[in-house]
This record gives C-alpha cells, structure tokens and sequence, in this order.
C-alpha cells in the first residue's frame, strides 16, 4: 500500500490534536475562500442585500470549521481505498441536506421532520445565514453560532477518538 499526504502525517512526530486541528483550519480555510467568491459575484454584480455581513462570515467561518471537522471523522475510518470512506459520507451528507431547512423551511416542516433537522448542524449553519441574510430567524441568535462550534469539538474529540483506536488496533 502507498502511503499518503495524510499517512505521512499521522506519522509526523508532532500531536495527534495538532494534525487535526491543523487540517481542520485547512480545509475550513478553503471552504470560507470559495464561499466567499460566491458571496462577492452576489454582492457585487448580483447586487444582493445582506442584513448583516460580519454575522455571514461569522457564519461562513464557523460552519467551515464544523464541517471541515466532520470531514475528518471520515478520514478517520480505517481503510485502504478512498471509495470504501465516500459511500459512508454520502449516506451521511445527503440526508443531511435535505432535512436542514434548505430546500424546505423549518416552518413548513412536519413536526417530526422538524425535530430530526434540530439534530443536524446545518440546520444551524442555516438558520444562521438566514439571520445574517434575511434578517430573519427561527432560532435565538446564540443558539446556532453555539451548536456549531460545539459539533466542531464533538467532531474533532470523534475523529482524535476513531484515529487513537485505529492505531491500538493496528490499522
């Protein structure tokens, strides 16, 4: 087997949180860079109004950082091909999209509907950019910007949690 960039990582003599709080920032940092080119032809040549932009970038950054994190516990799952870590992804991502308020309002939703897109965090990264945007929310203005940063540690402890057993296991 040919290791990678992110074998060779792991096998860096440096701390396991540092590797993942690095990559982390990483791949949040590429996030926020390509949202915010799509936010700029917005602003600029769409002329689209915002209620609030430092509350969208807030939201841009912490929502990068949560889901960069739950990246992470992917890349976390032992394997030795990159396609036996995509279907577990997807089977996670999809369901997630469609039941975070993005295509249907959380106000529009059934009340079961509802309380399963409450356990997603793009409910939040949703509900967030709508109050930035919009002006408008369904949620109190701490809770979203709360929850995000707080699945970005649960993802993080998840990952750290899955890498440490992998390598007890000899993975």
């Amino acid at each position: 087997m040919r290791a990678g960039t992110y074998d060779r990582l792991l096998a860096a003599p440096m701390a396991l949180v540092t590797l993942l709080i690095g990559k982390t920032l990483v791949g949040a940092f590429f996030a926020v860079a390509v949202s915010l080119i799509s936010l700029l032809v917005g602003l600029v040549w769409l002329h689209v109004d915002v209620a609030n932009l430092p509350m969208l970038i807030t939201a841009l950054i912490l929502a990068s950082l949560s889901f960069s994190a739950l990246g992470l516990v992917f890349a976390s799952i032992p394997s030795h091909s990159v396609g036996n870590i995509m279907m577990p992804s997807t089977l996670i991502r999809w369901p997630l999209l469609f039941i975070s308020g993005i295509f249907i309002p959380l106000n529009e939703m059934s009340p079961w509907a509802r309380a399963v897109a409450y356990l997603s965090p793009l409910t939040y990264a949703q509900e967030l950019m709508n109050r930035a945007v919009l002006g408008e929310s369904l949620m109190a203005p701490w809770l979203s910007p709360a929850v995000l940063l707080l699945s970005g540690v649960v993802f993080l402890a998840a990952a750290g949690w899955m890498h440490r057993r992998s390598r007890r296991l000899g993975y």
